[in-house]
């Protein structure tokens, strides 16, 4: 659960208990209805990963991370605004976004994601060199001396 929606259901279980045992029927019934109301403000996300899966369509992953055996934590570009999901950890699938991931860095593209109807997530590079700029090789790192 993410904390919004513990939060939100605690105060719904305390102000509850509160409205029912102070034996007024009526204002436990209004309770009932604000609490009803409100629920739906708990499933925002404030900050936090999404804990539903994206919808089934083609995103641009814009950045993500791996944690073994926990989760992929994935920023896809998606319509109106870029939102970050947590997506169940696999090897499989944490393997195919690594090296997807590789991959773009050297060739200078993207990374894209496409969600299939059964929340099968499948990573690979996408999109076009970026531009005709080559890609300068860094120096290497003098240490010790």
């Amino acid at each position: 659960m993410t904390p919004a929606i513990t939060l939100w259901l605690a105060y719904v279980l305390a102000a509850g208990i509160i409205c029912w045992t102070a034996k007024n029927k009526r204002q436990a019934i209004a309770f009932l209805l604000v609490a009803l109301a409100t629920a739906p403000a708990a499933f925002l996300t404030l900050g936090h990963a999404a804990p539903w899966q994206p919808a089934k369509g083609h995103y641009t992953v814009l950045g993500a991370r791996i944690d073994v055996d926990e989760a992929i934590y994935v920023l896809l570009d998606a319509d109106p605004e870029p939102r970050l999901y947590k997506l169940p950890y696999s090897a499989q699938q944490a393997s195919e976004l690594q090296n997807s991931l590789d991959t773009a860095e050297a060739n200078g593209t993207g990374v894209g994601l496409t969600m299939d109807g059964d929340s099968s997530a499948g990573f690979a590079e996408e999109g076009q060199r970026g531009g005709s700029e080559v890609k300068q090789a860094e120096p290497q790192a003098i240490i010790g001396g």
